[in-house]
């Protein structure tokens, strides 16, 4: 047992509830990204005399309500999953995103996961026969109970210790 990898088990897996709370969790400190970016450049415009705002409040309208929200998620999903495998709505509701071995994914499979959040429809494909969103199954990520994973690897490599005899 002691060169075979941990595999996740589908029980394992966030409910539909954590993923919608952390969903709406989220799109809330989003919202609130993008108003604390706003009062940054607000600020900084003030303090050193430049006409940045101008700027900052054209690229918003331009892009739009949808089109800002977006921009935002991608910059926060990329930064909290890559740096912790967790965003603000999993940590509150006690998930994290892993790989099939129970491990934080990499930059390069958090980026991709990042990048397809932005498939049309992809909130609705967890409808499927999977149960999983595209950028989980795309990406070969995992949401799941974050306290229910560490106890399933901690009786799985304890499993190794069986028989073996205790260094002092």
């Amino acid at each position: 047992m002691s060169n075979t990898d941990y595999r996740l088990h589908k029980k394992l897996l966030a409910s539909d509830r954590d993923r919608f709370f952390n969903c709406i969790i989220d799109f809330f400190f989003i919202i609130i990204l993008i108003f604390v970016c706003t009062f940054f450049v607000l600020l900084a415009g003030n303090v050193f005399q430049i006409g940045i705002y101008g700027i900052w409040e054209k690229a918003l309208d331009e892009l739009g309500f949808v089109g800002s929200c977006l921009s935002f998620a991608v910059i926060y999903y990329l930064i909290f999953e890559s740096l912790f495998a967790r965003t603000m709505g999993k940590i509150i509701t006690g998930c994290i995103v892993v790989n099939e071995n129970g491990l934080k994914p990499n930059f390069k499979i958090i980026c991709i996961r990042t990048v397809c959040r932005l498939i049309p429809f992809d909130l609705f494909s967890f409808l499927g026969k999977s149960g999983r969103f595209w950028h989980d199954s795309i990406s070969k990520t995992y949401v799941v109970e974050k306290a229910d994973l560490e106890k399933d690897m901690e009786i799985f490599y304890n499993l190794d210790l069986i028989g073996k005899k205790e260094v002092i």
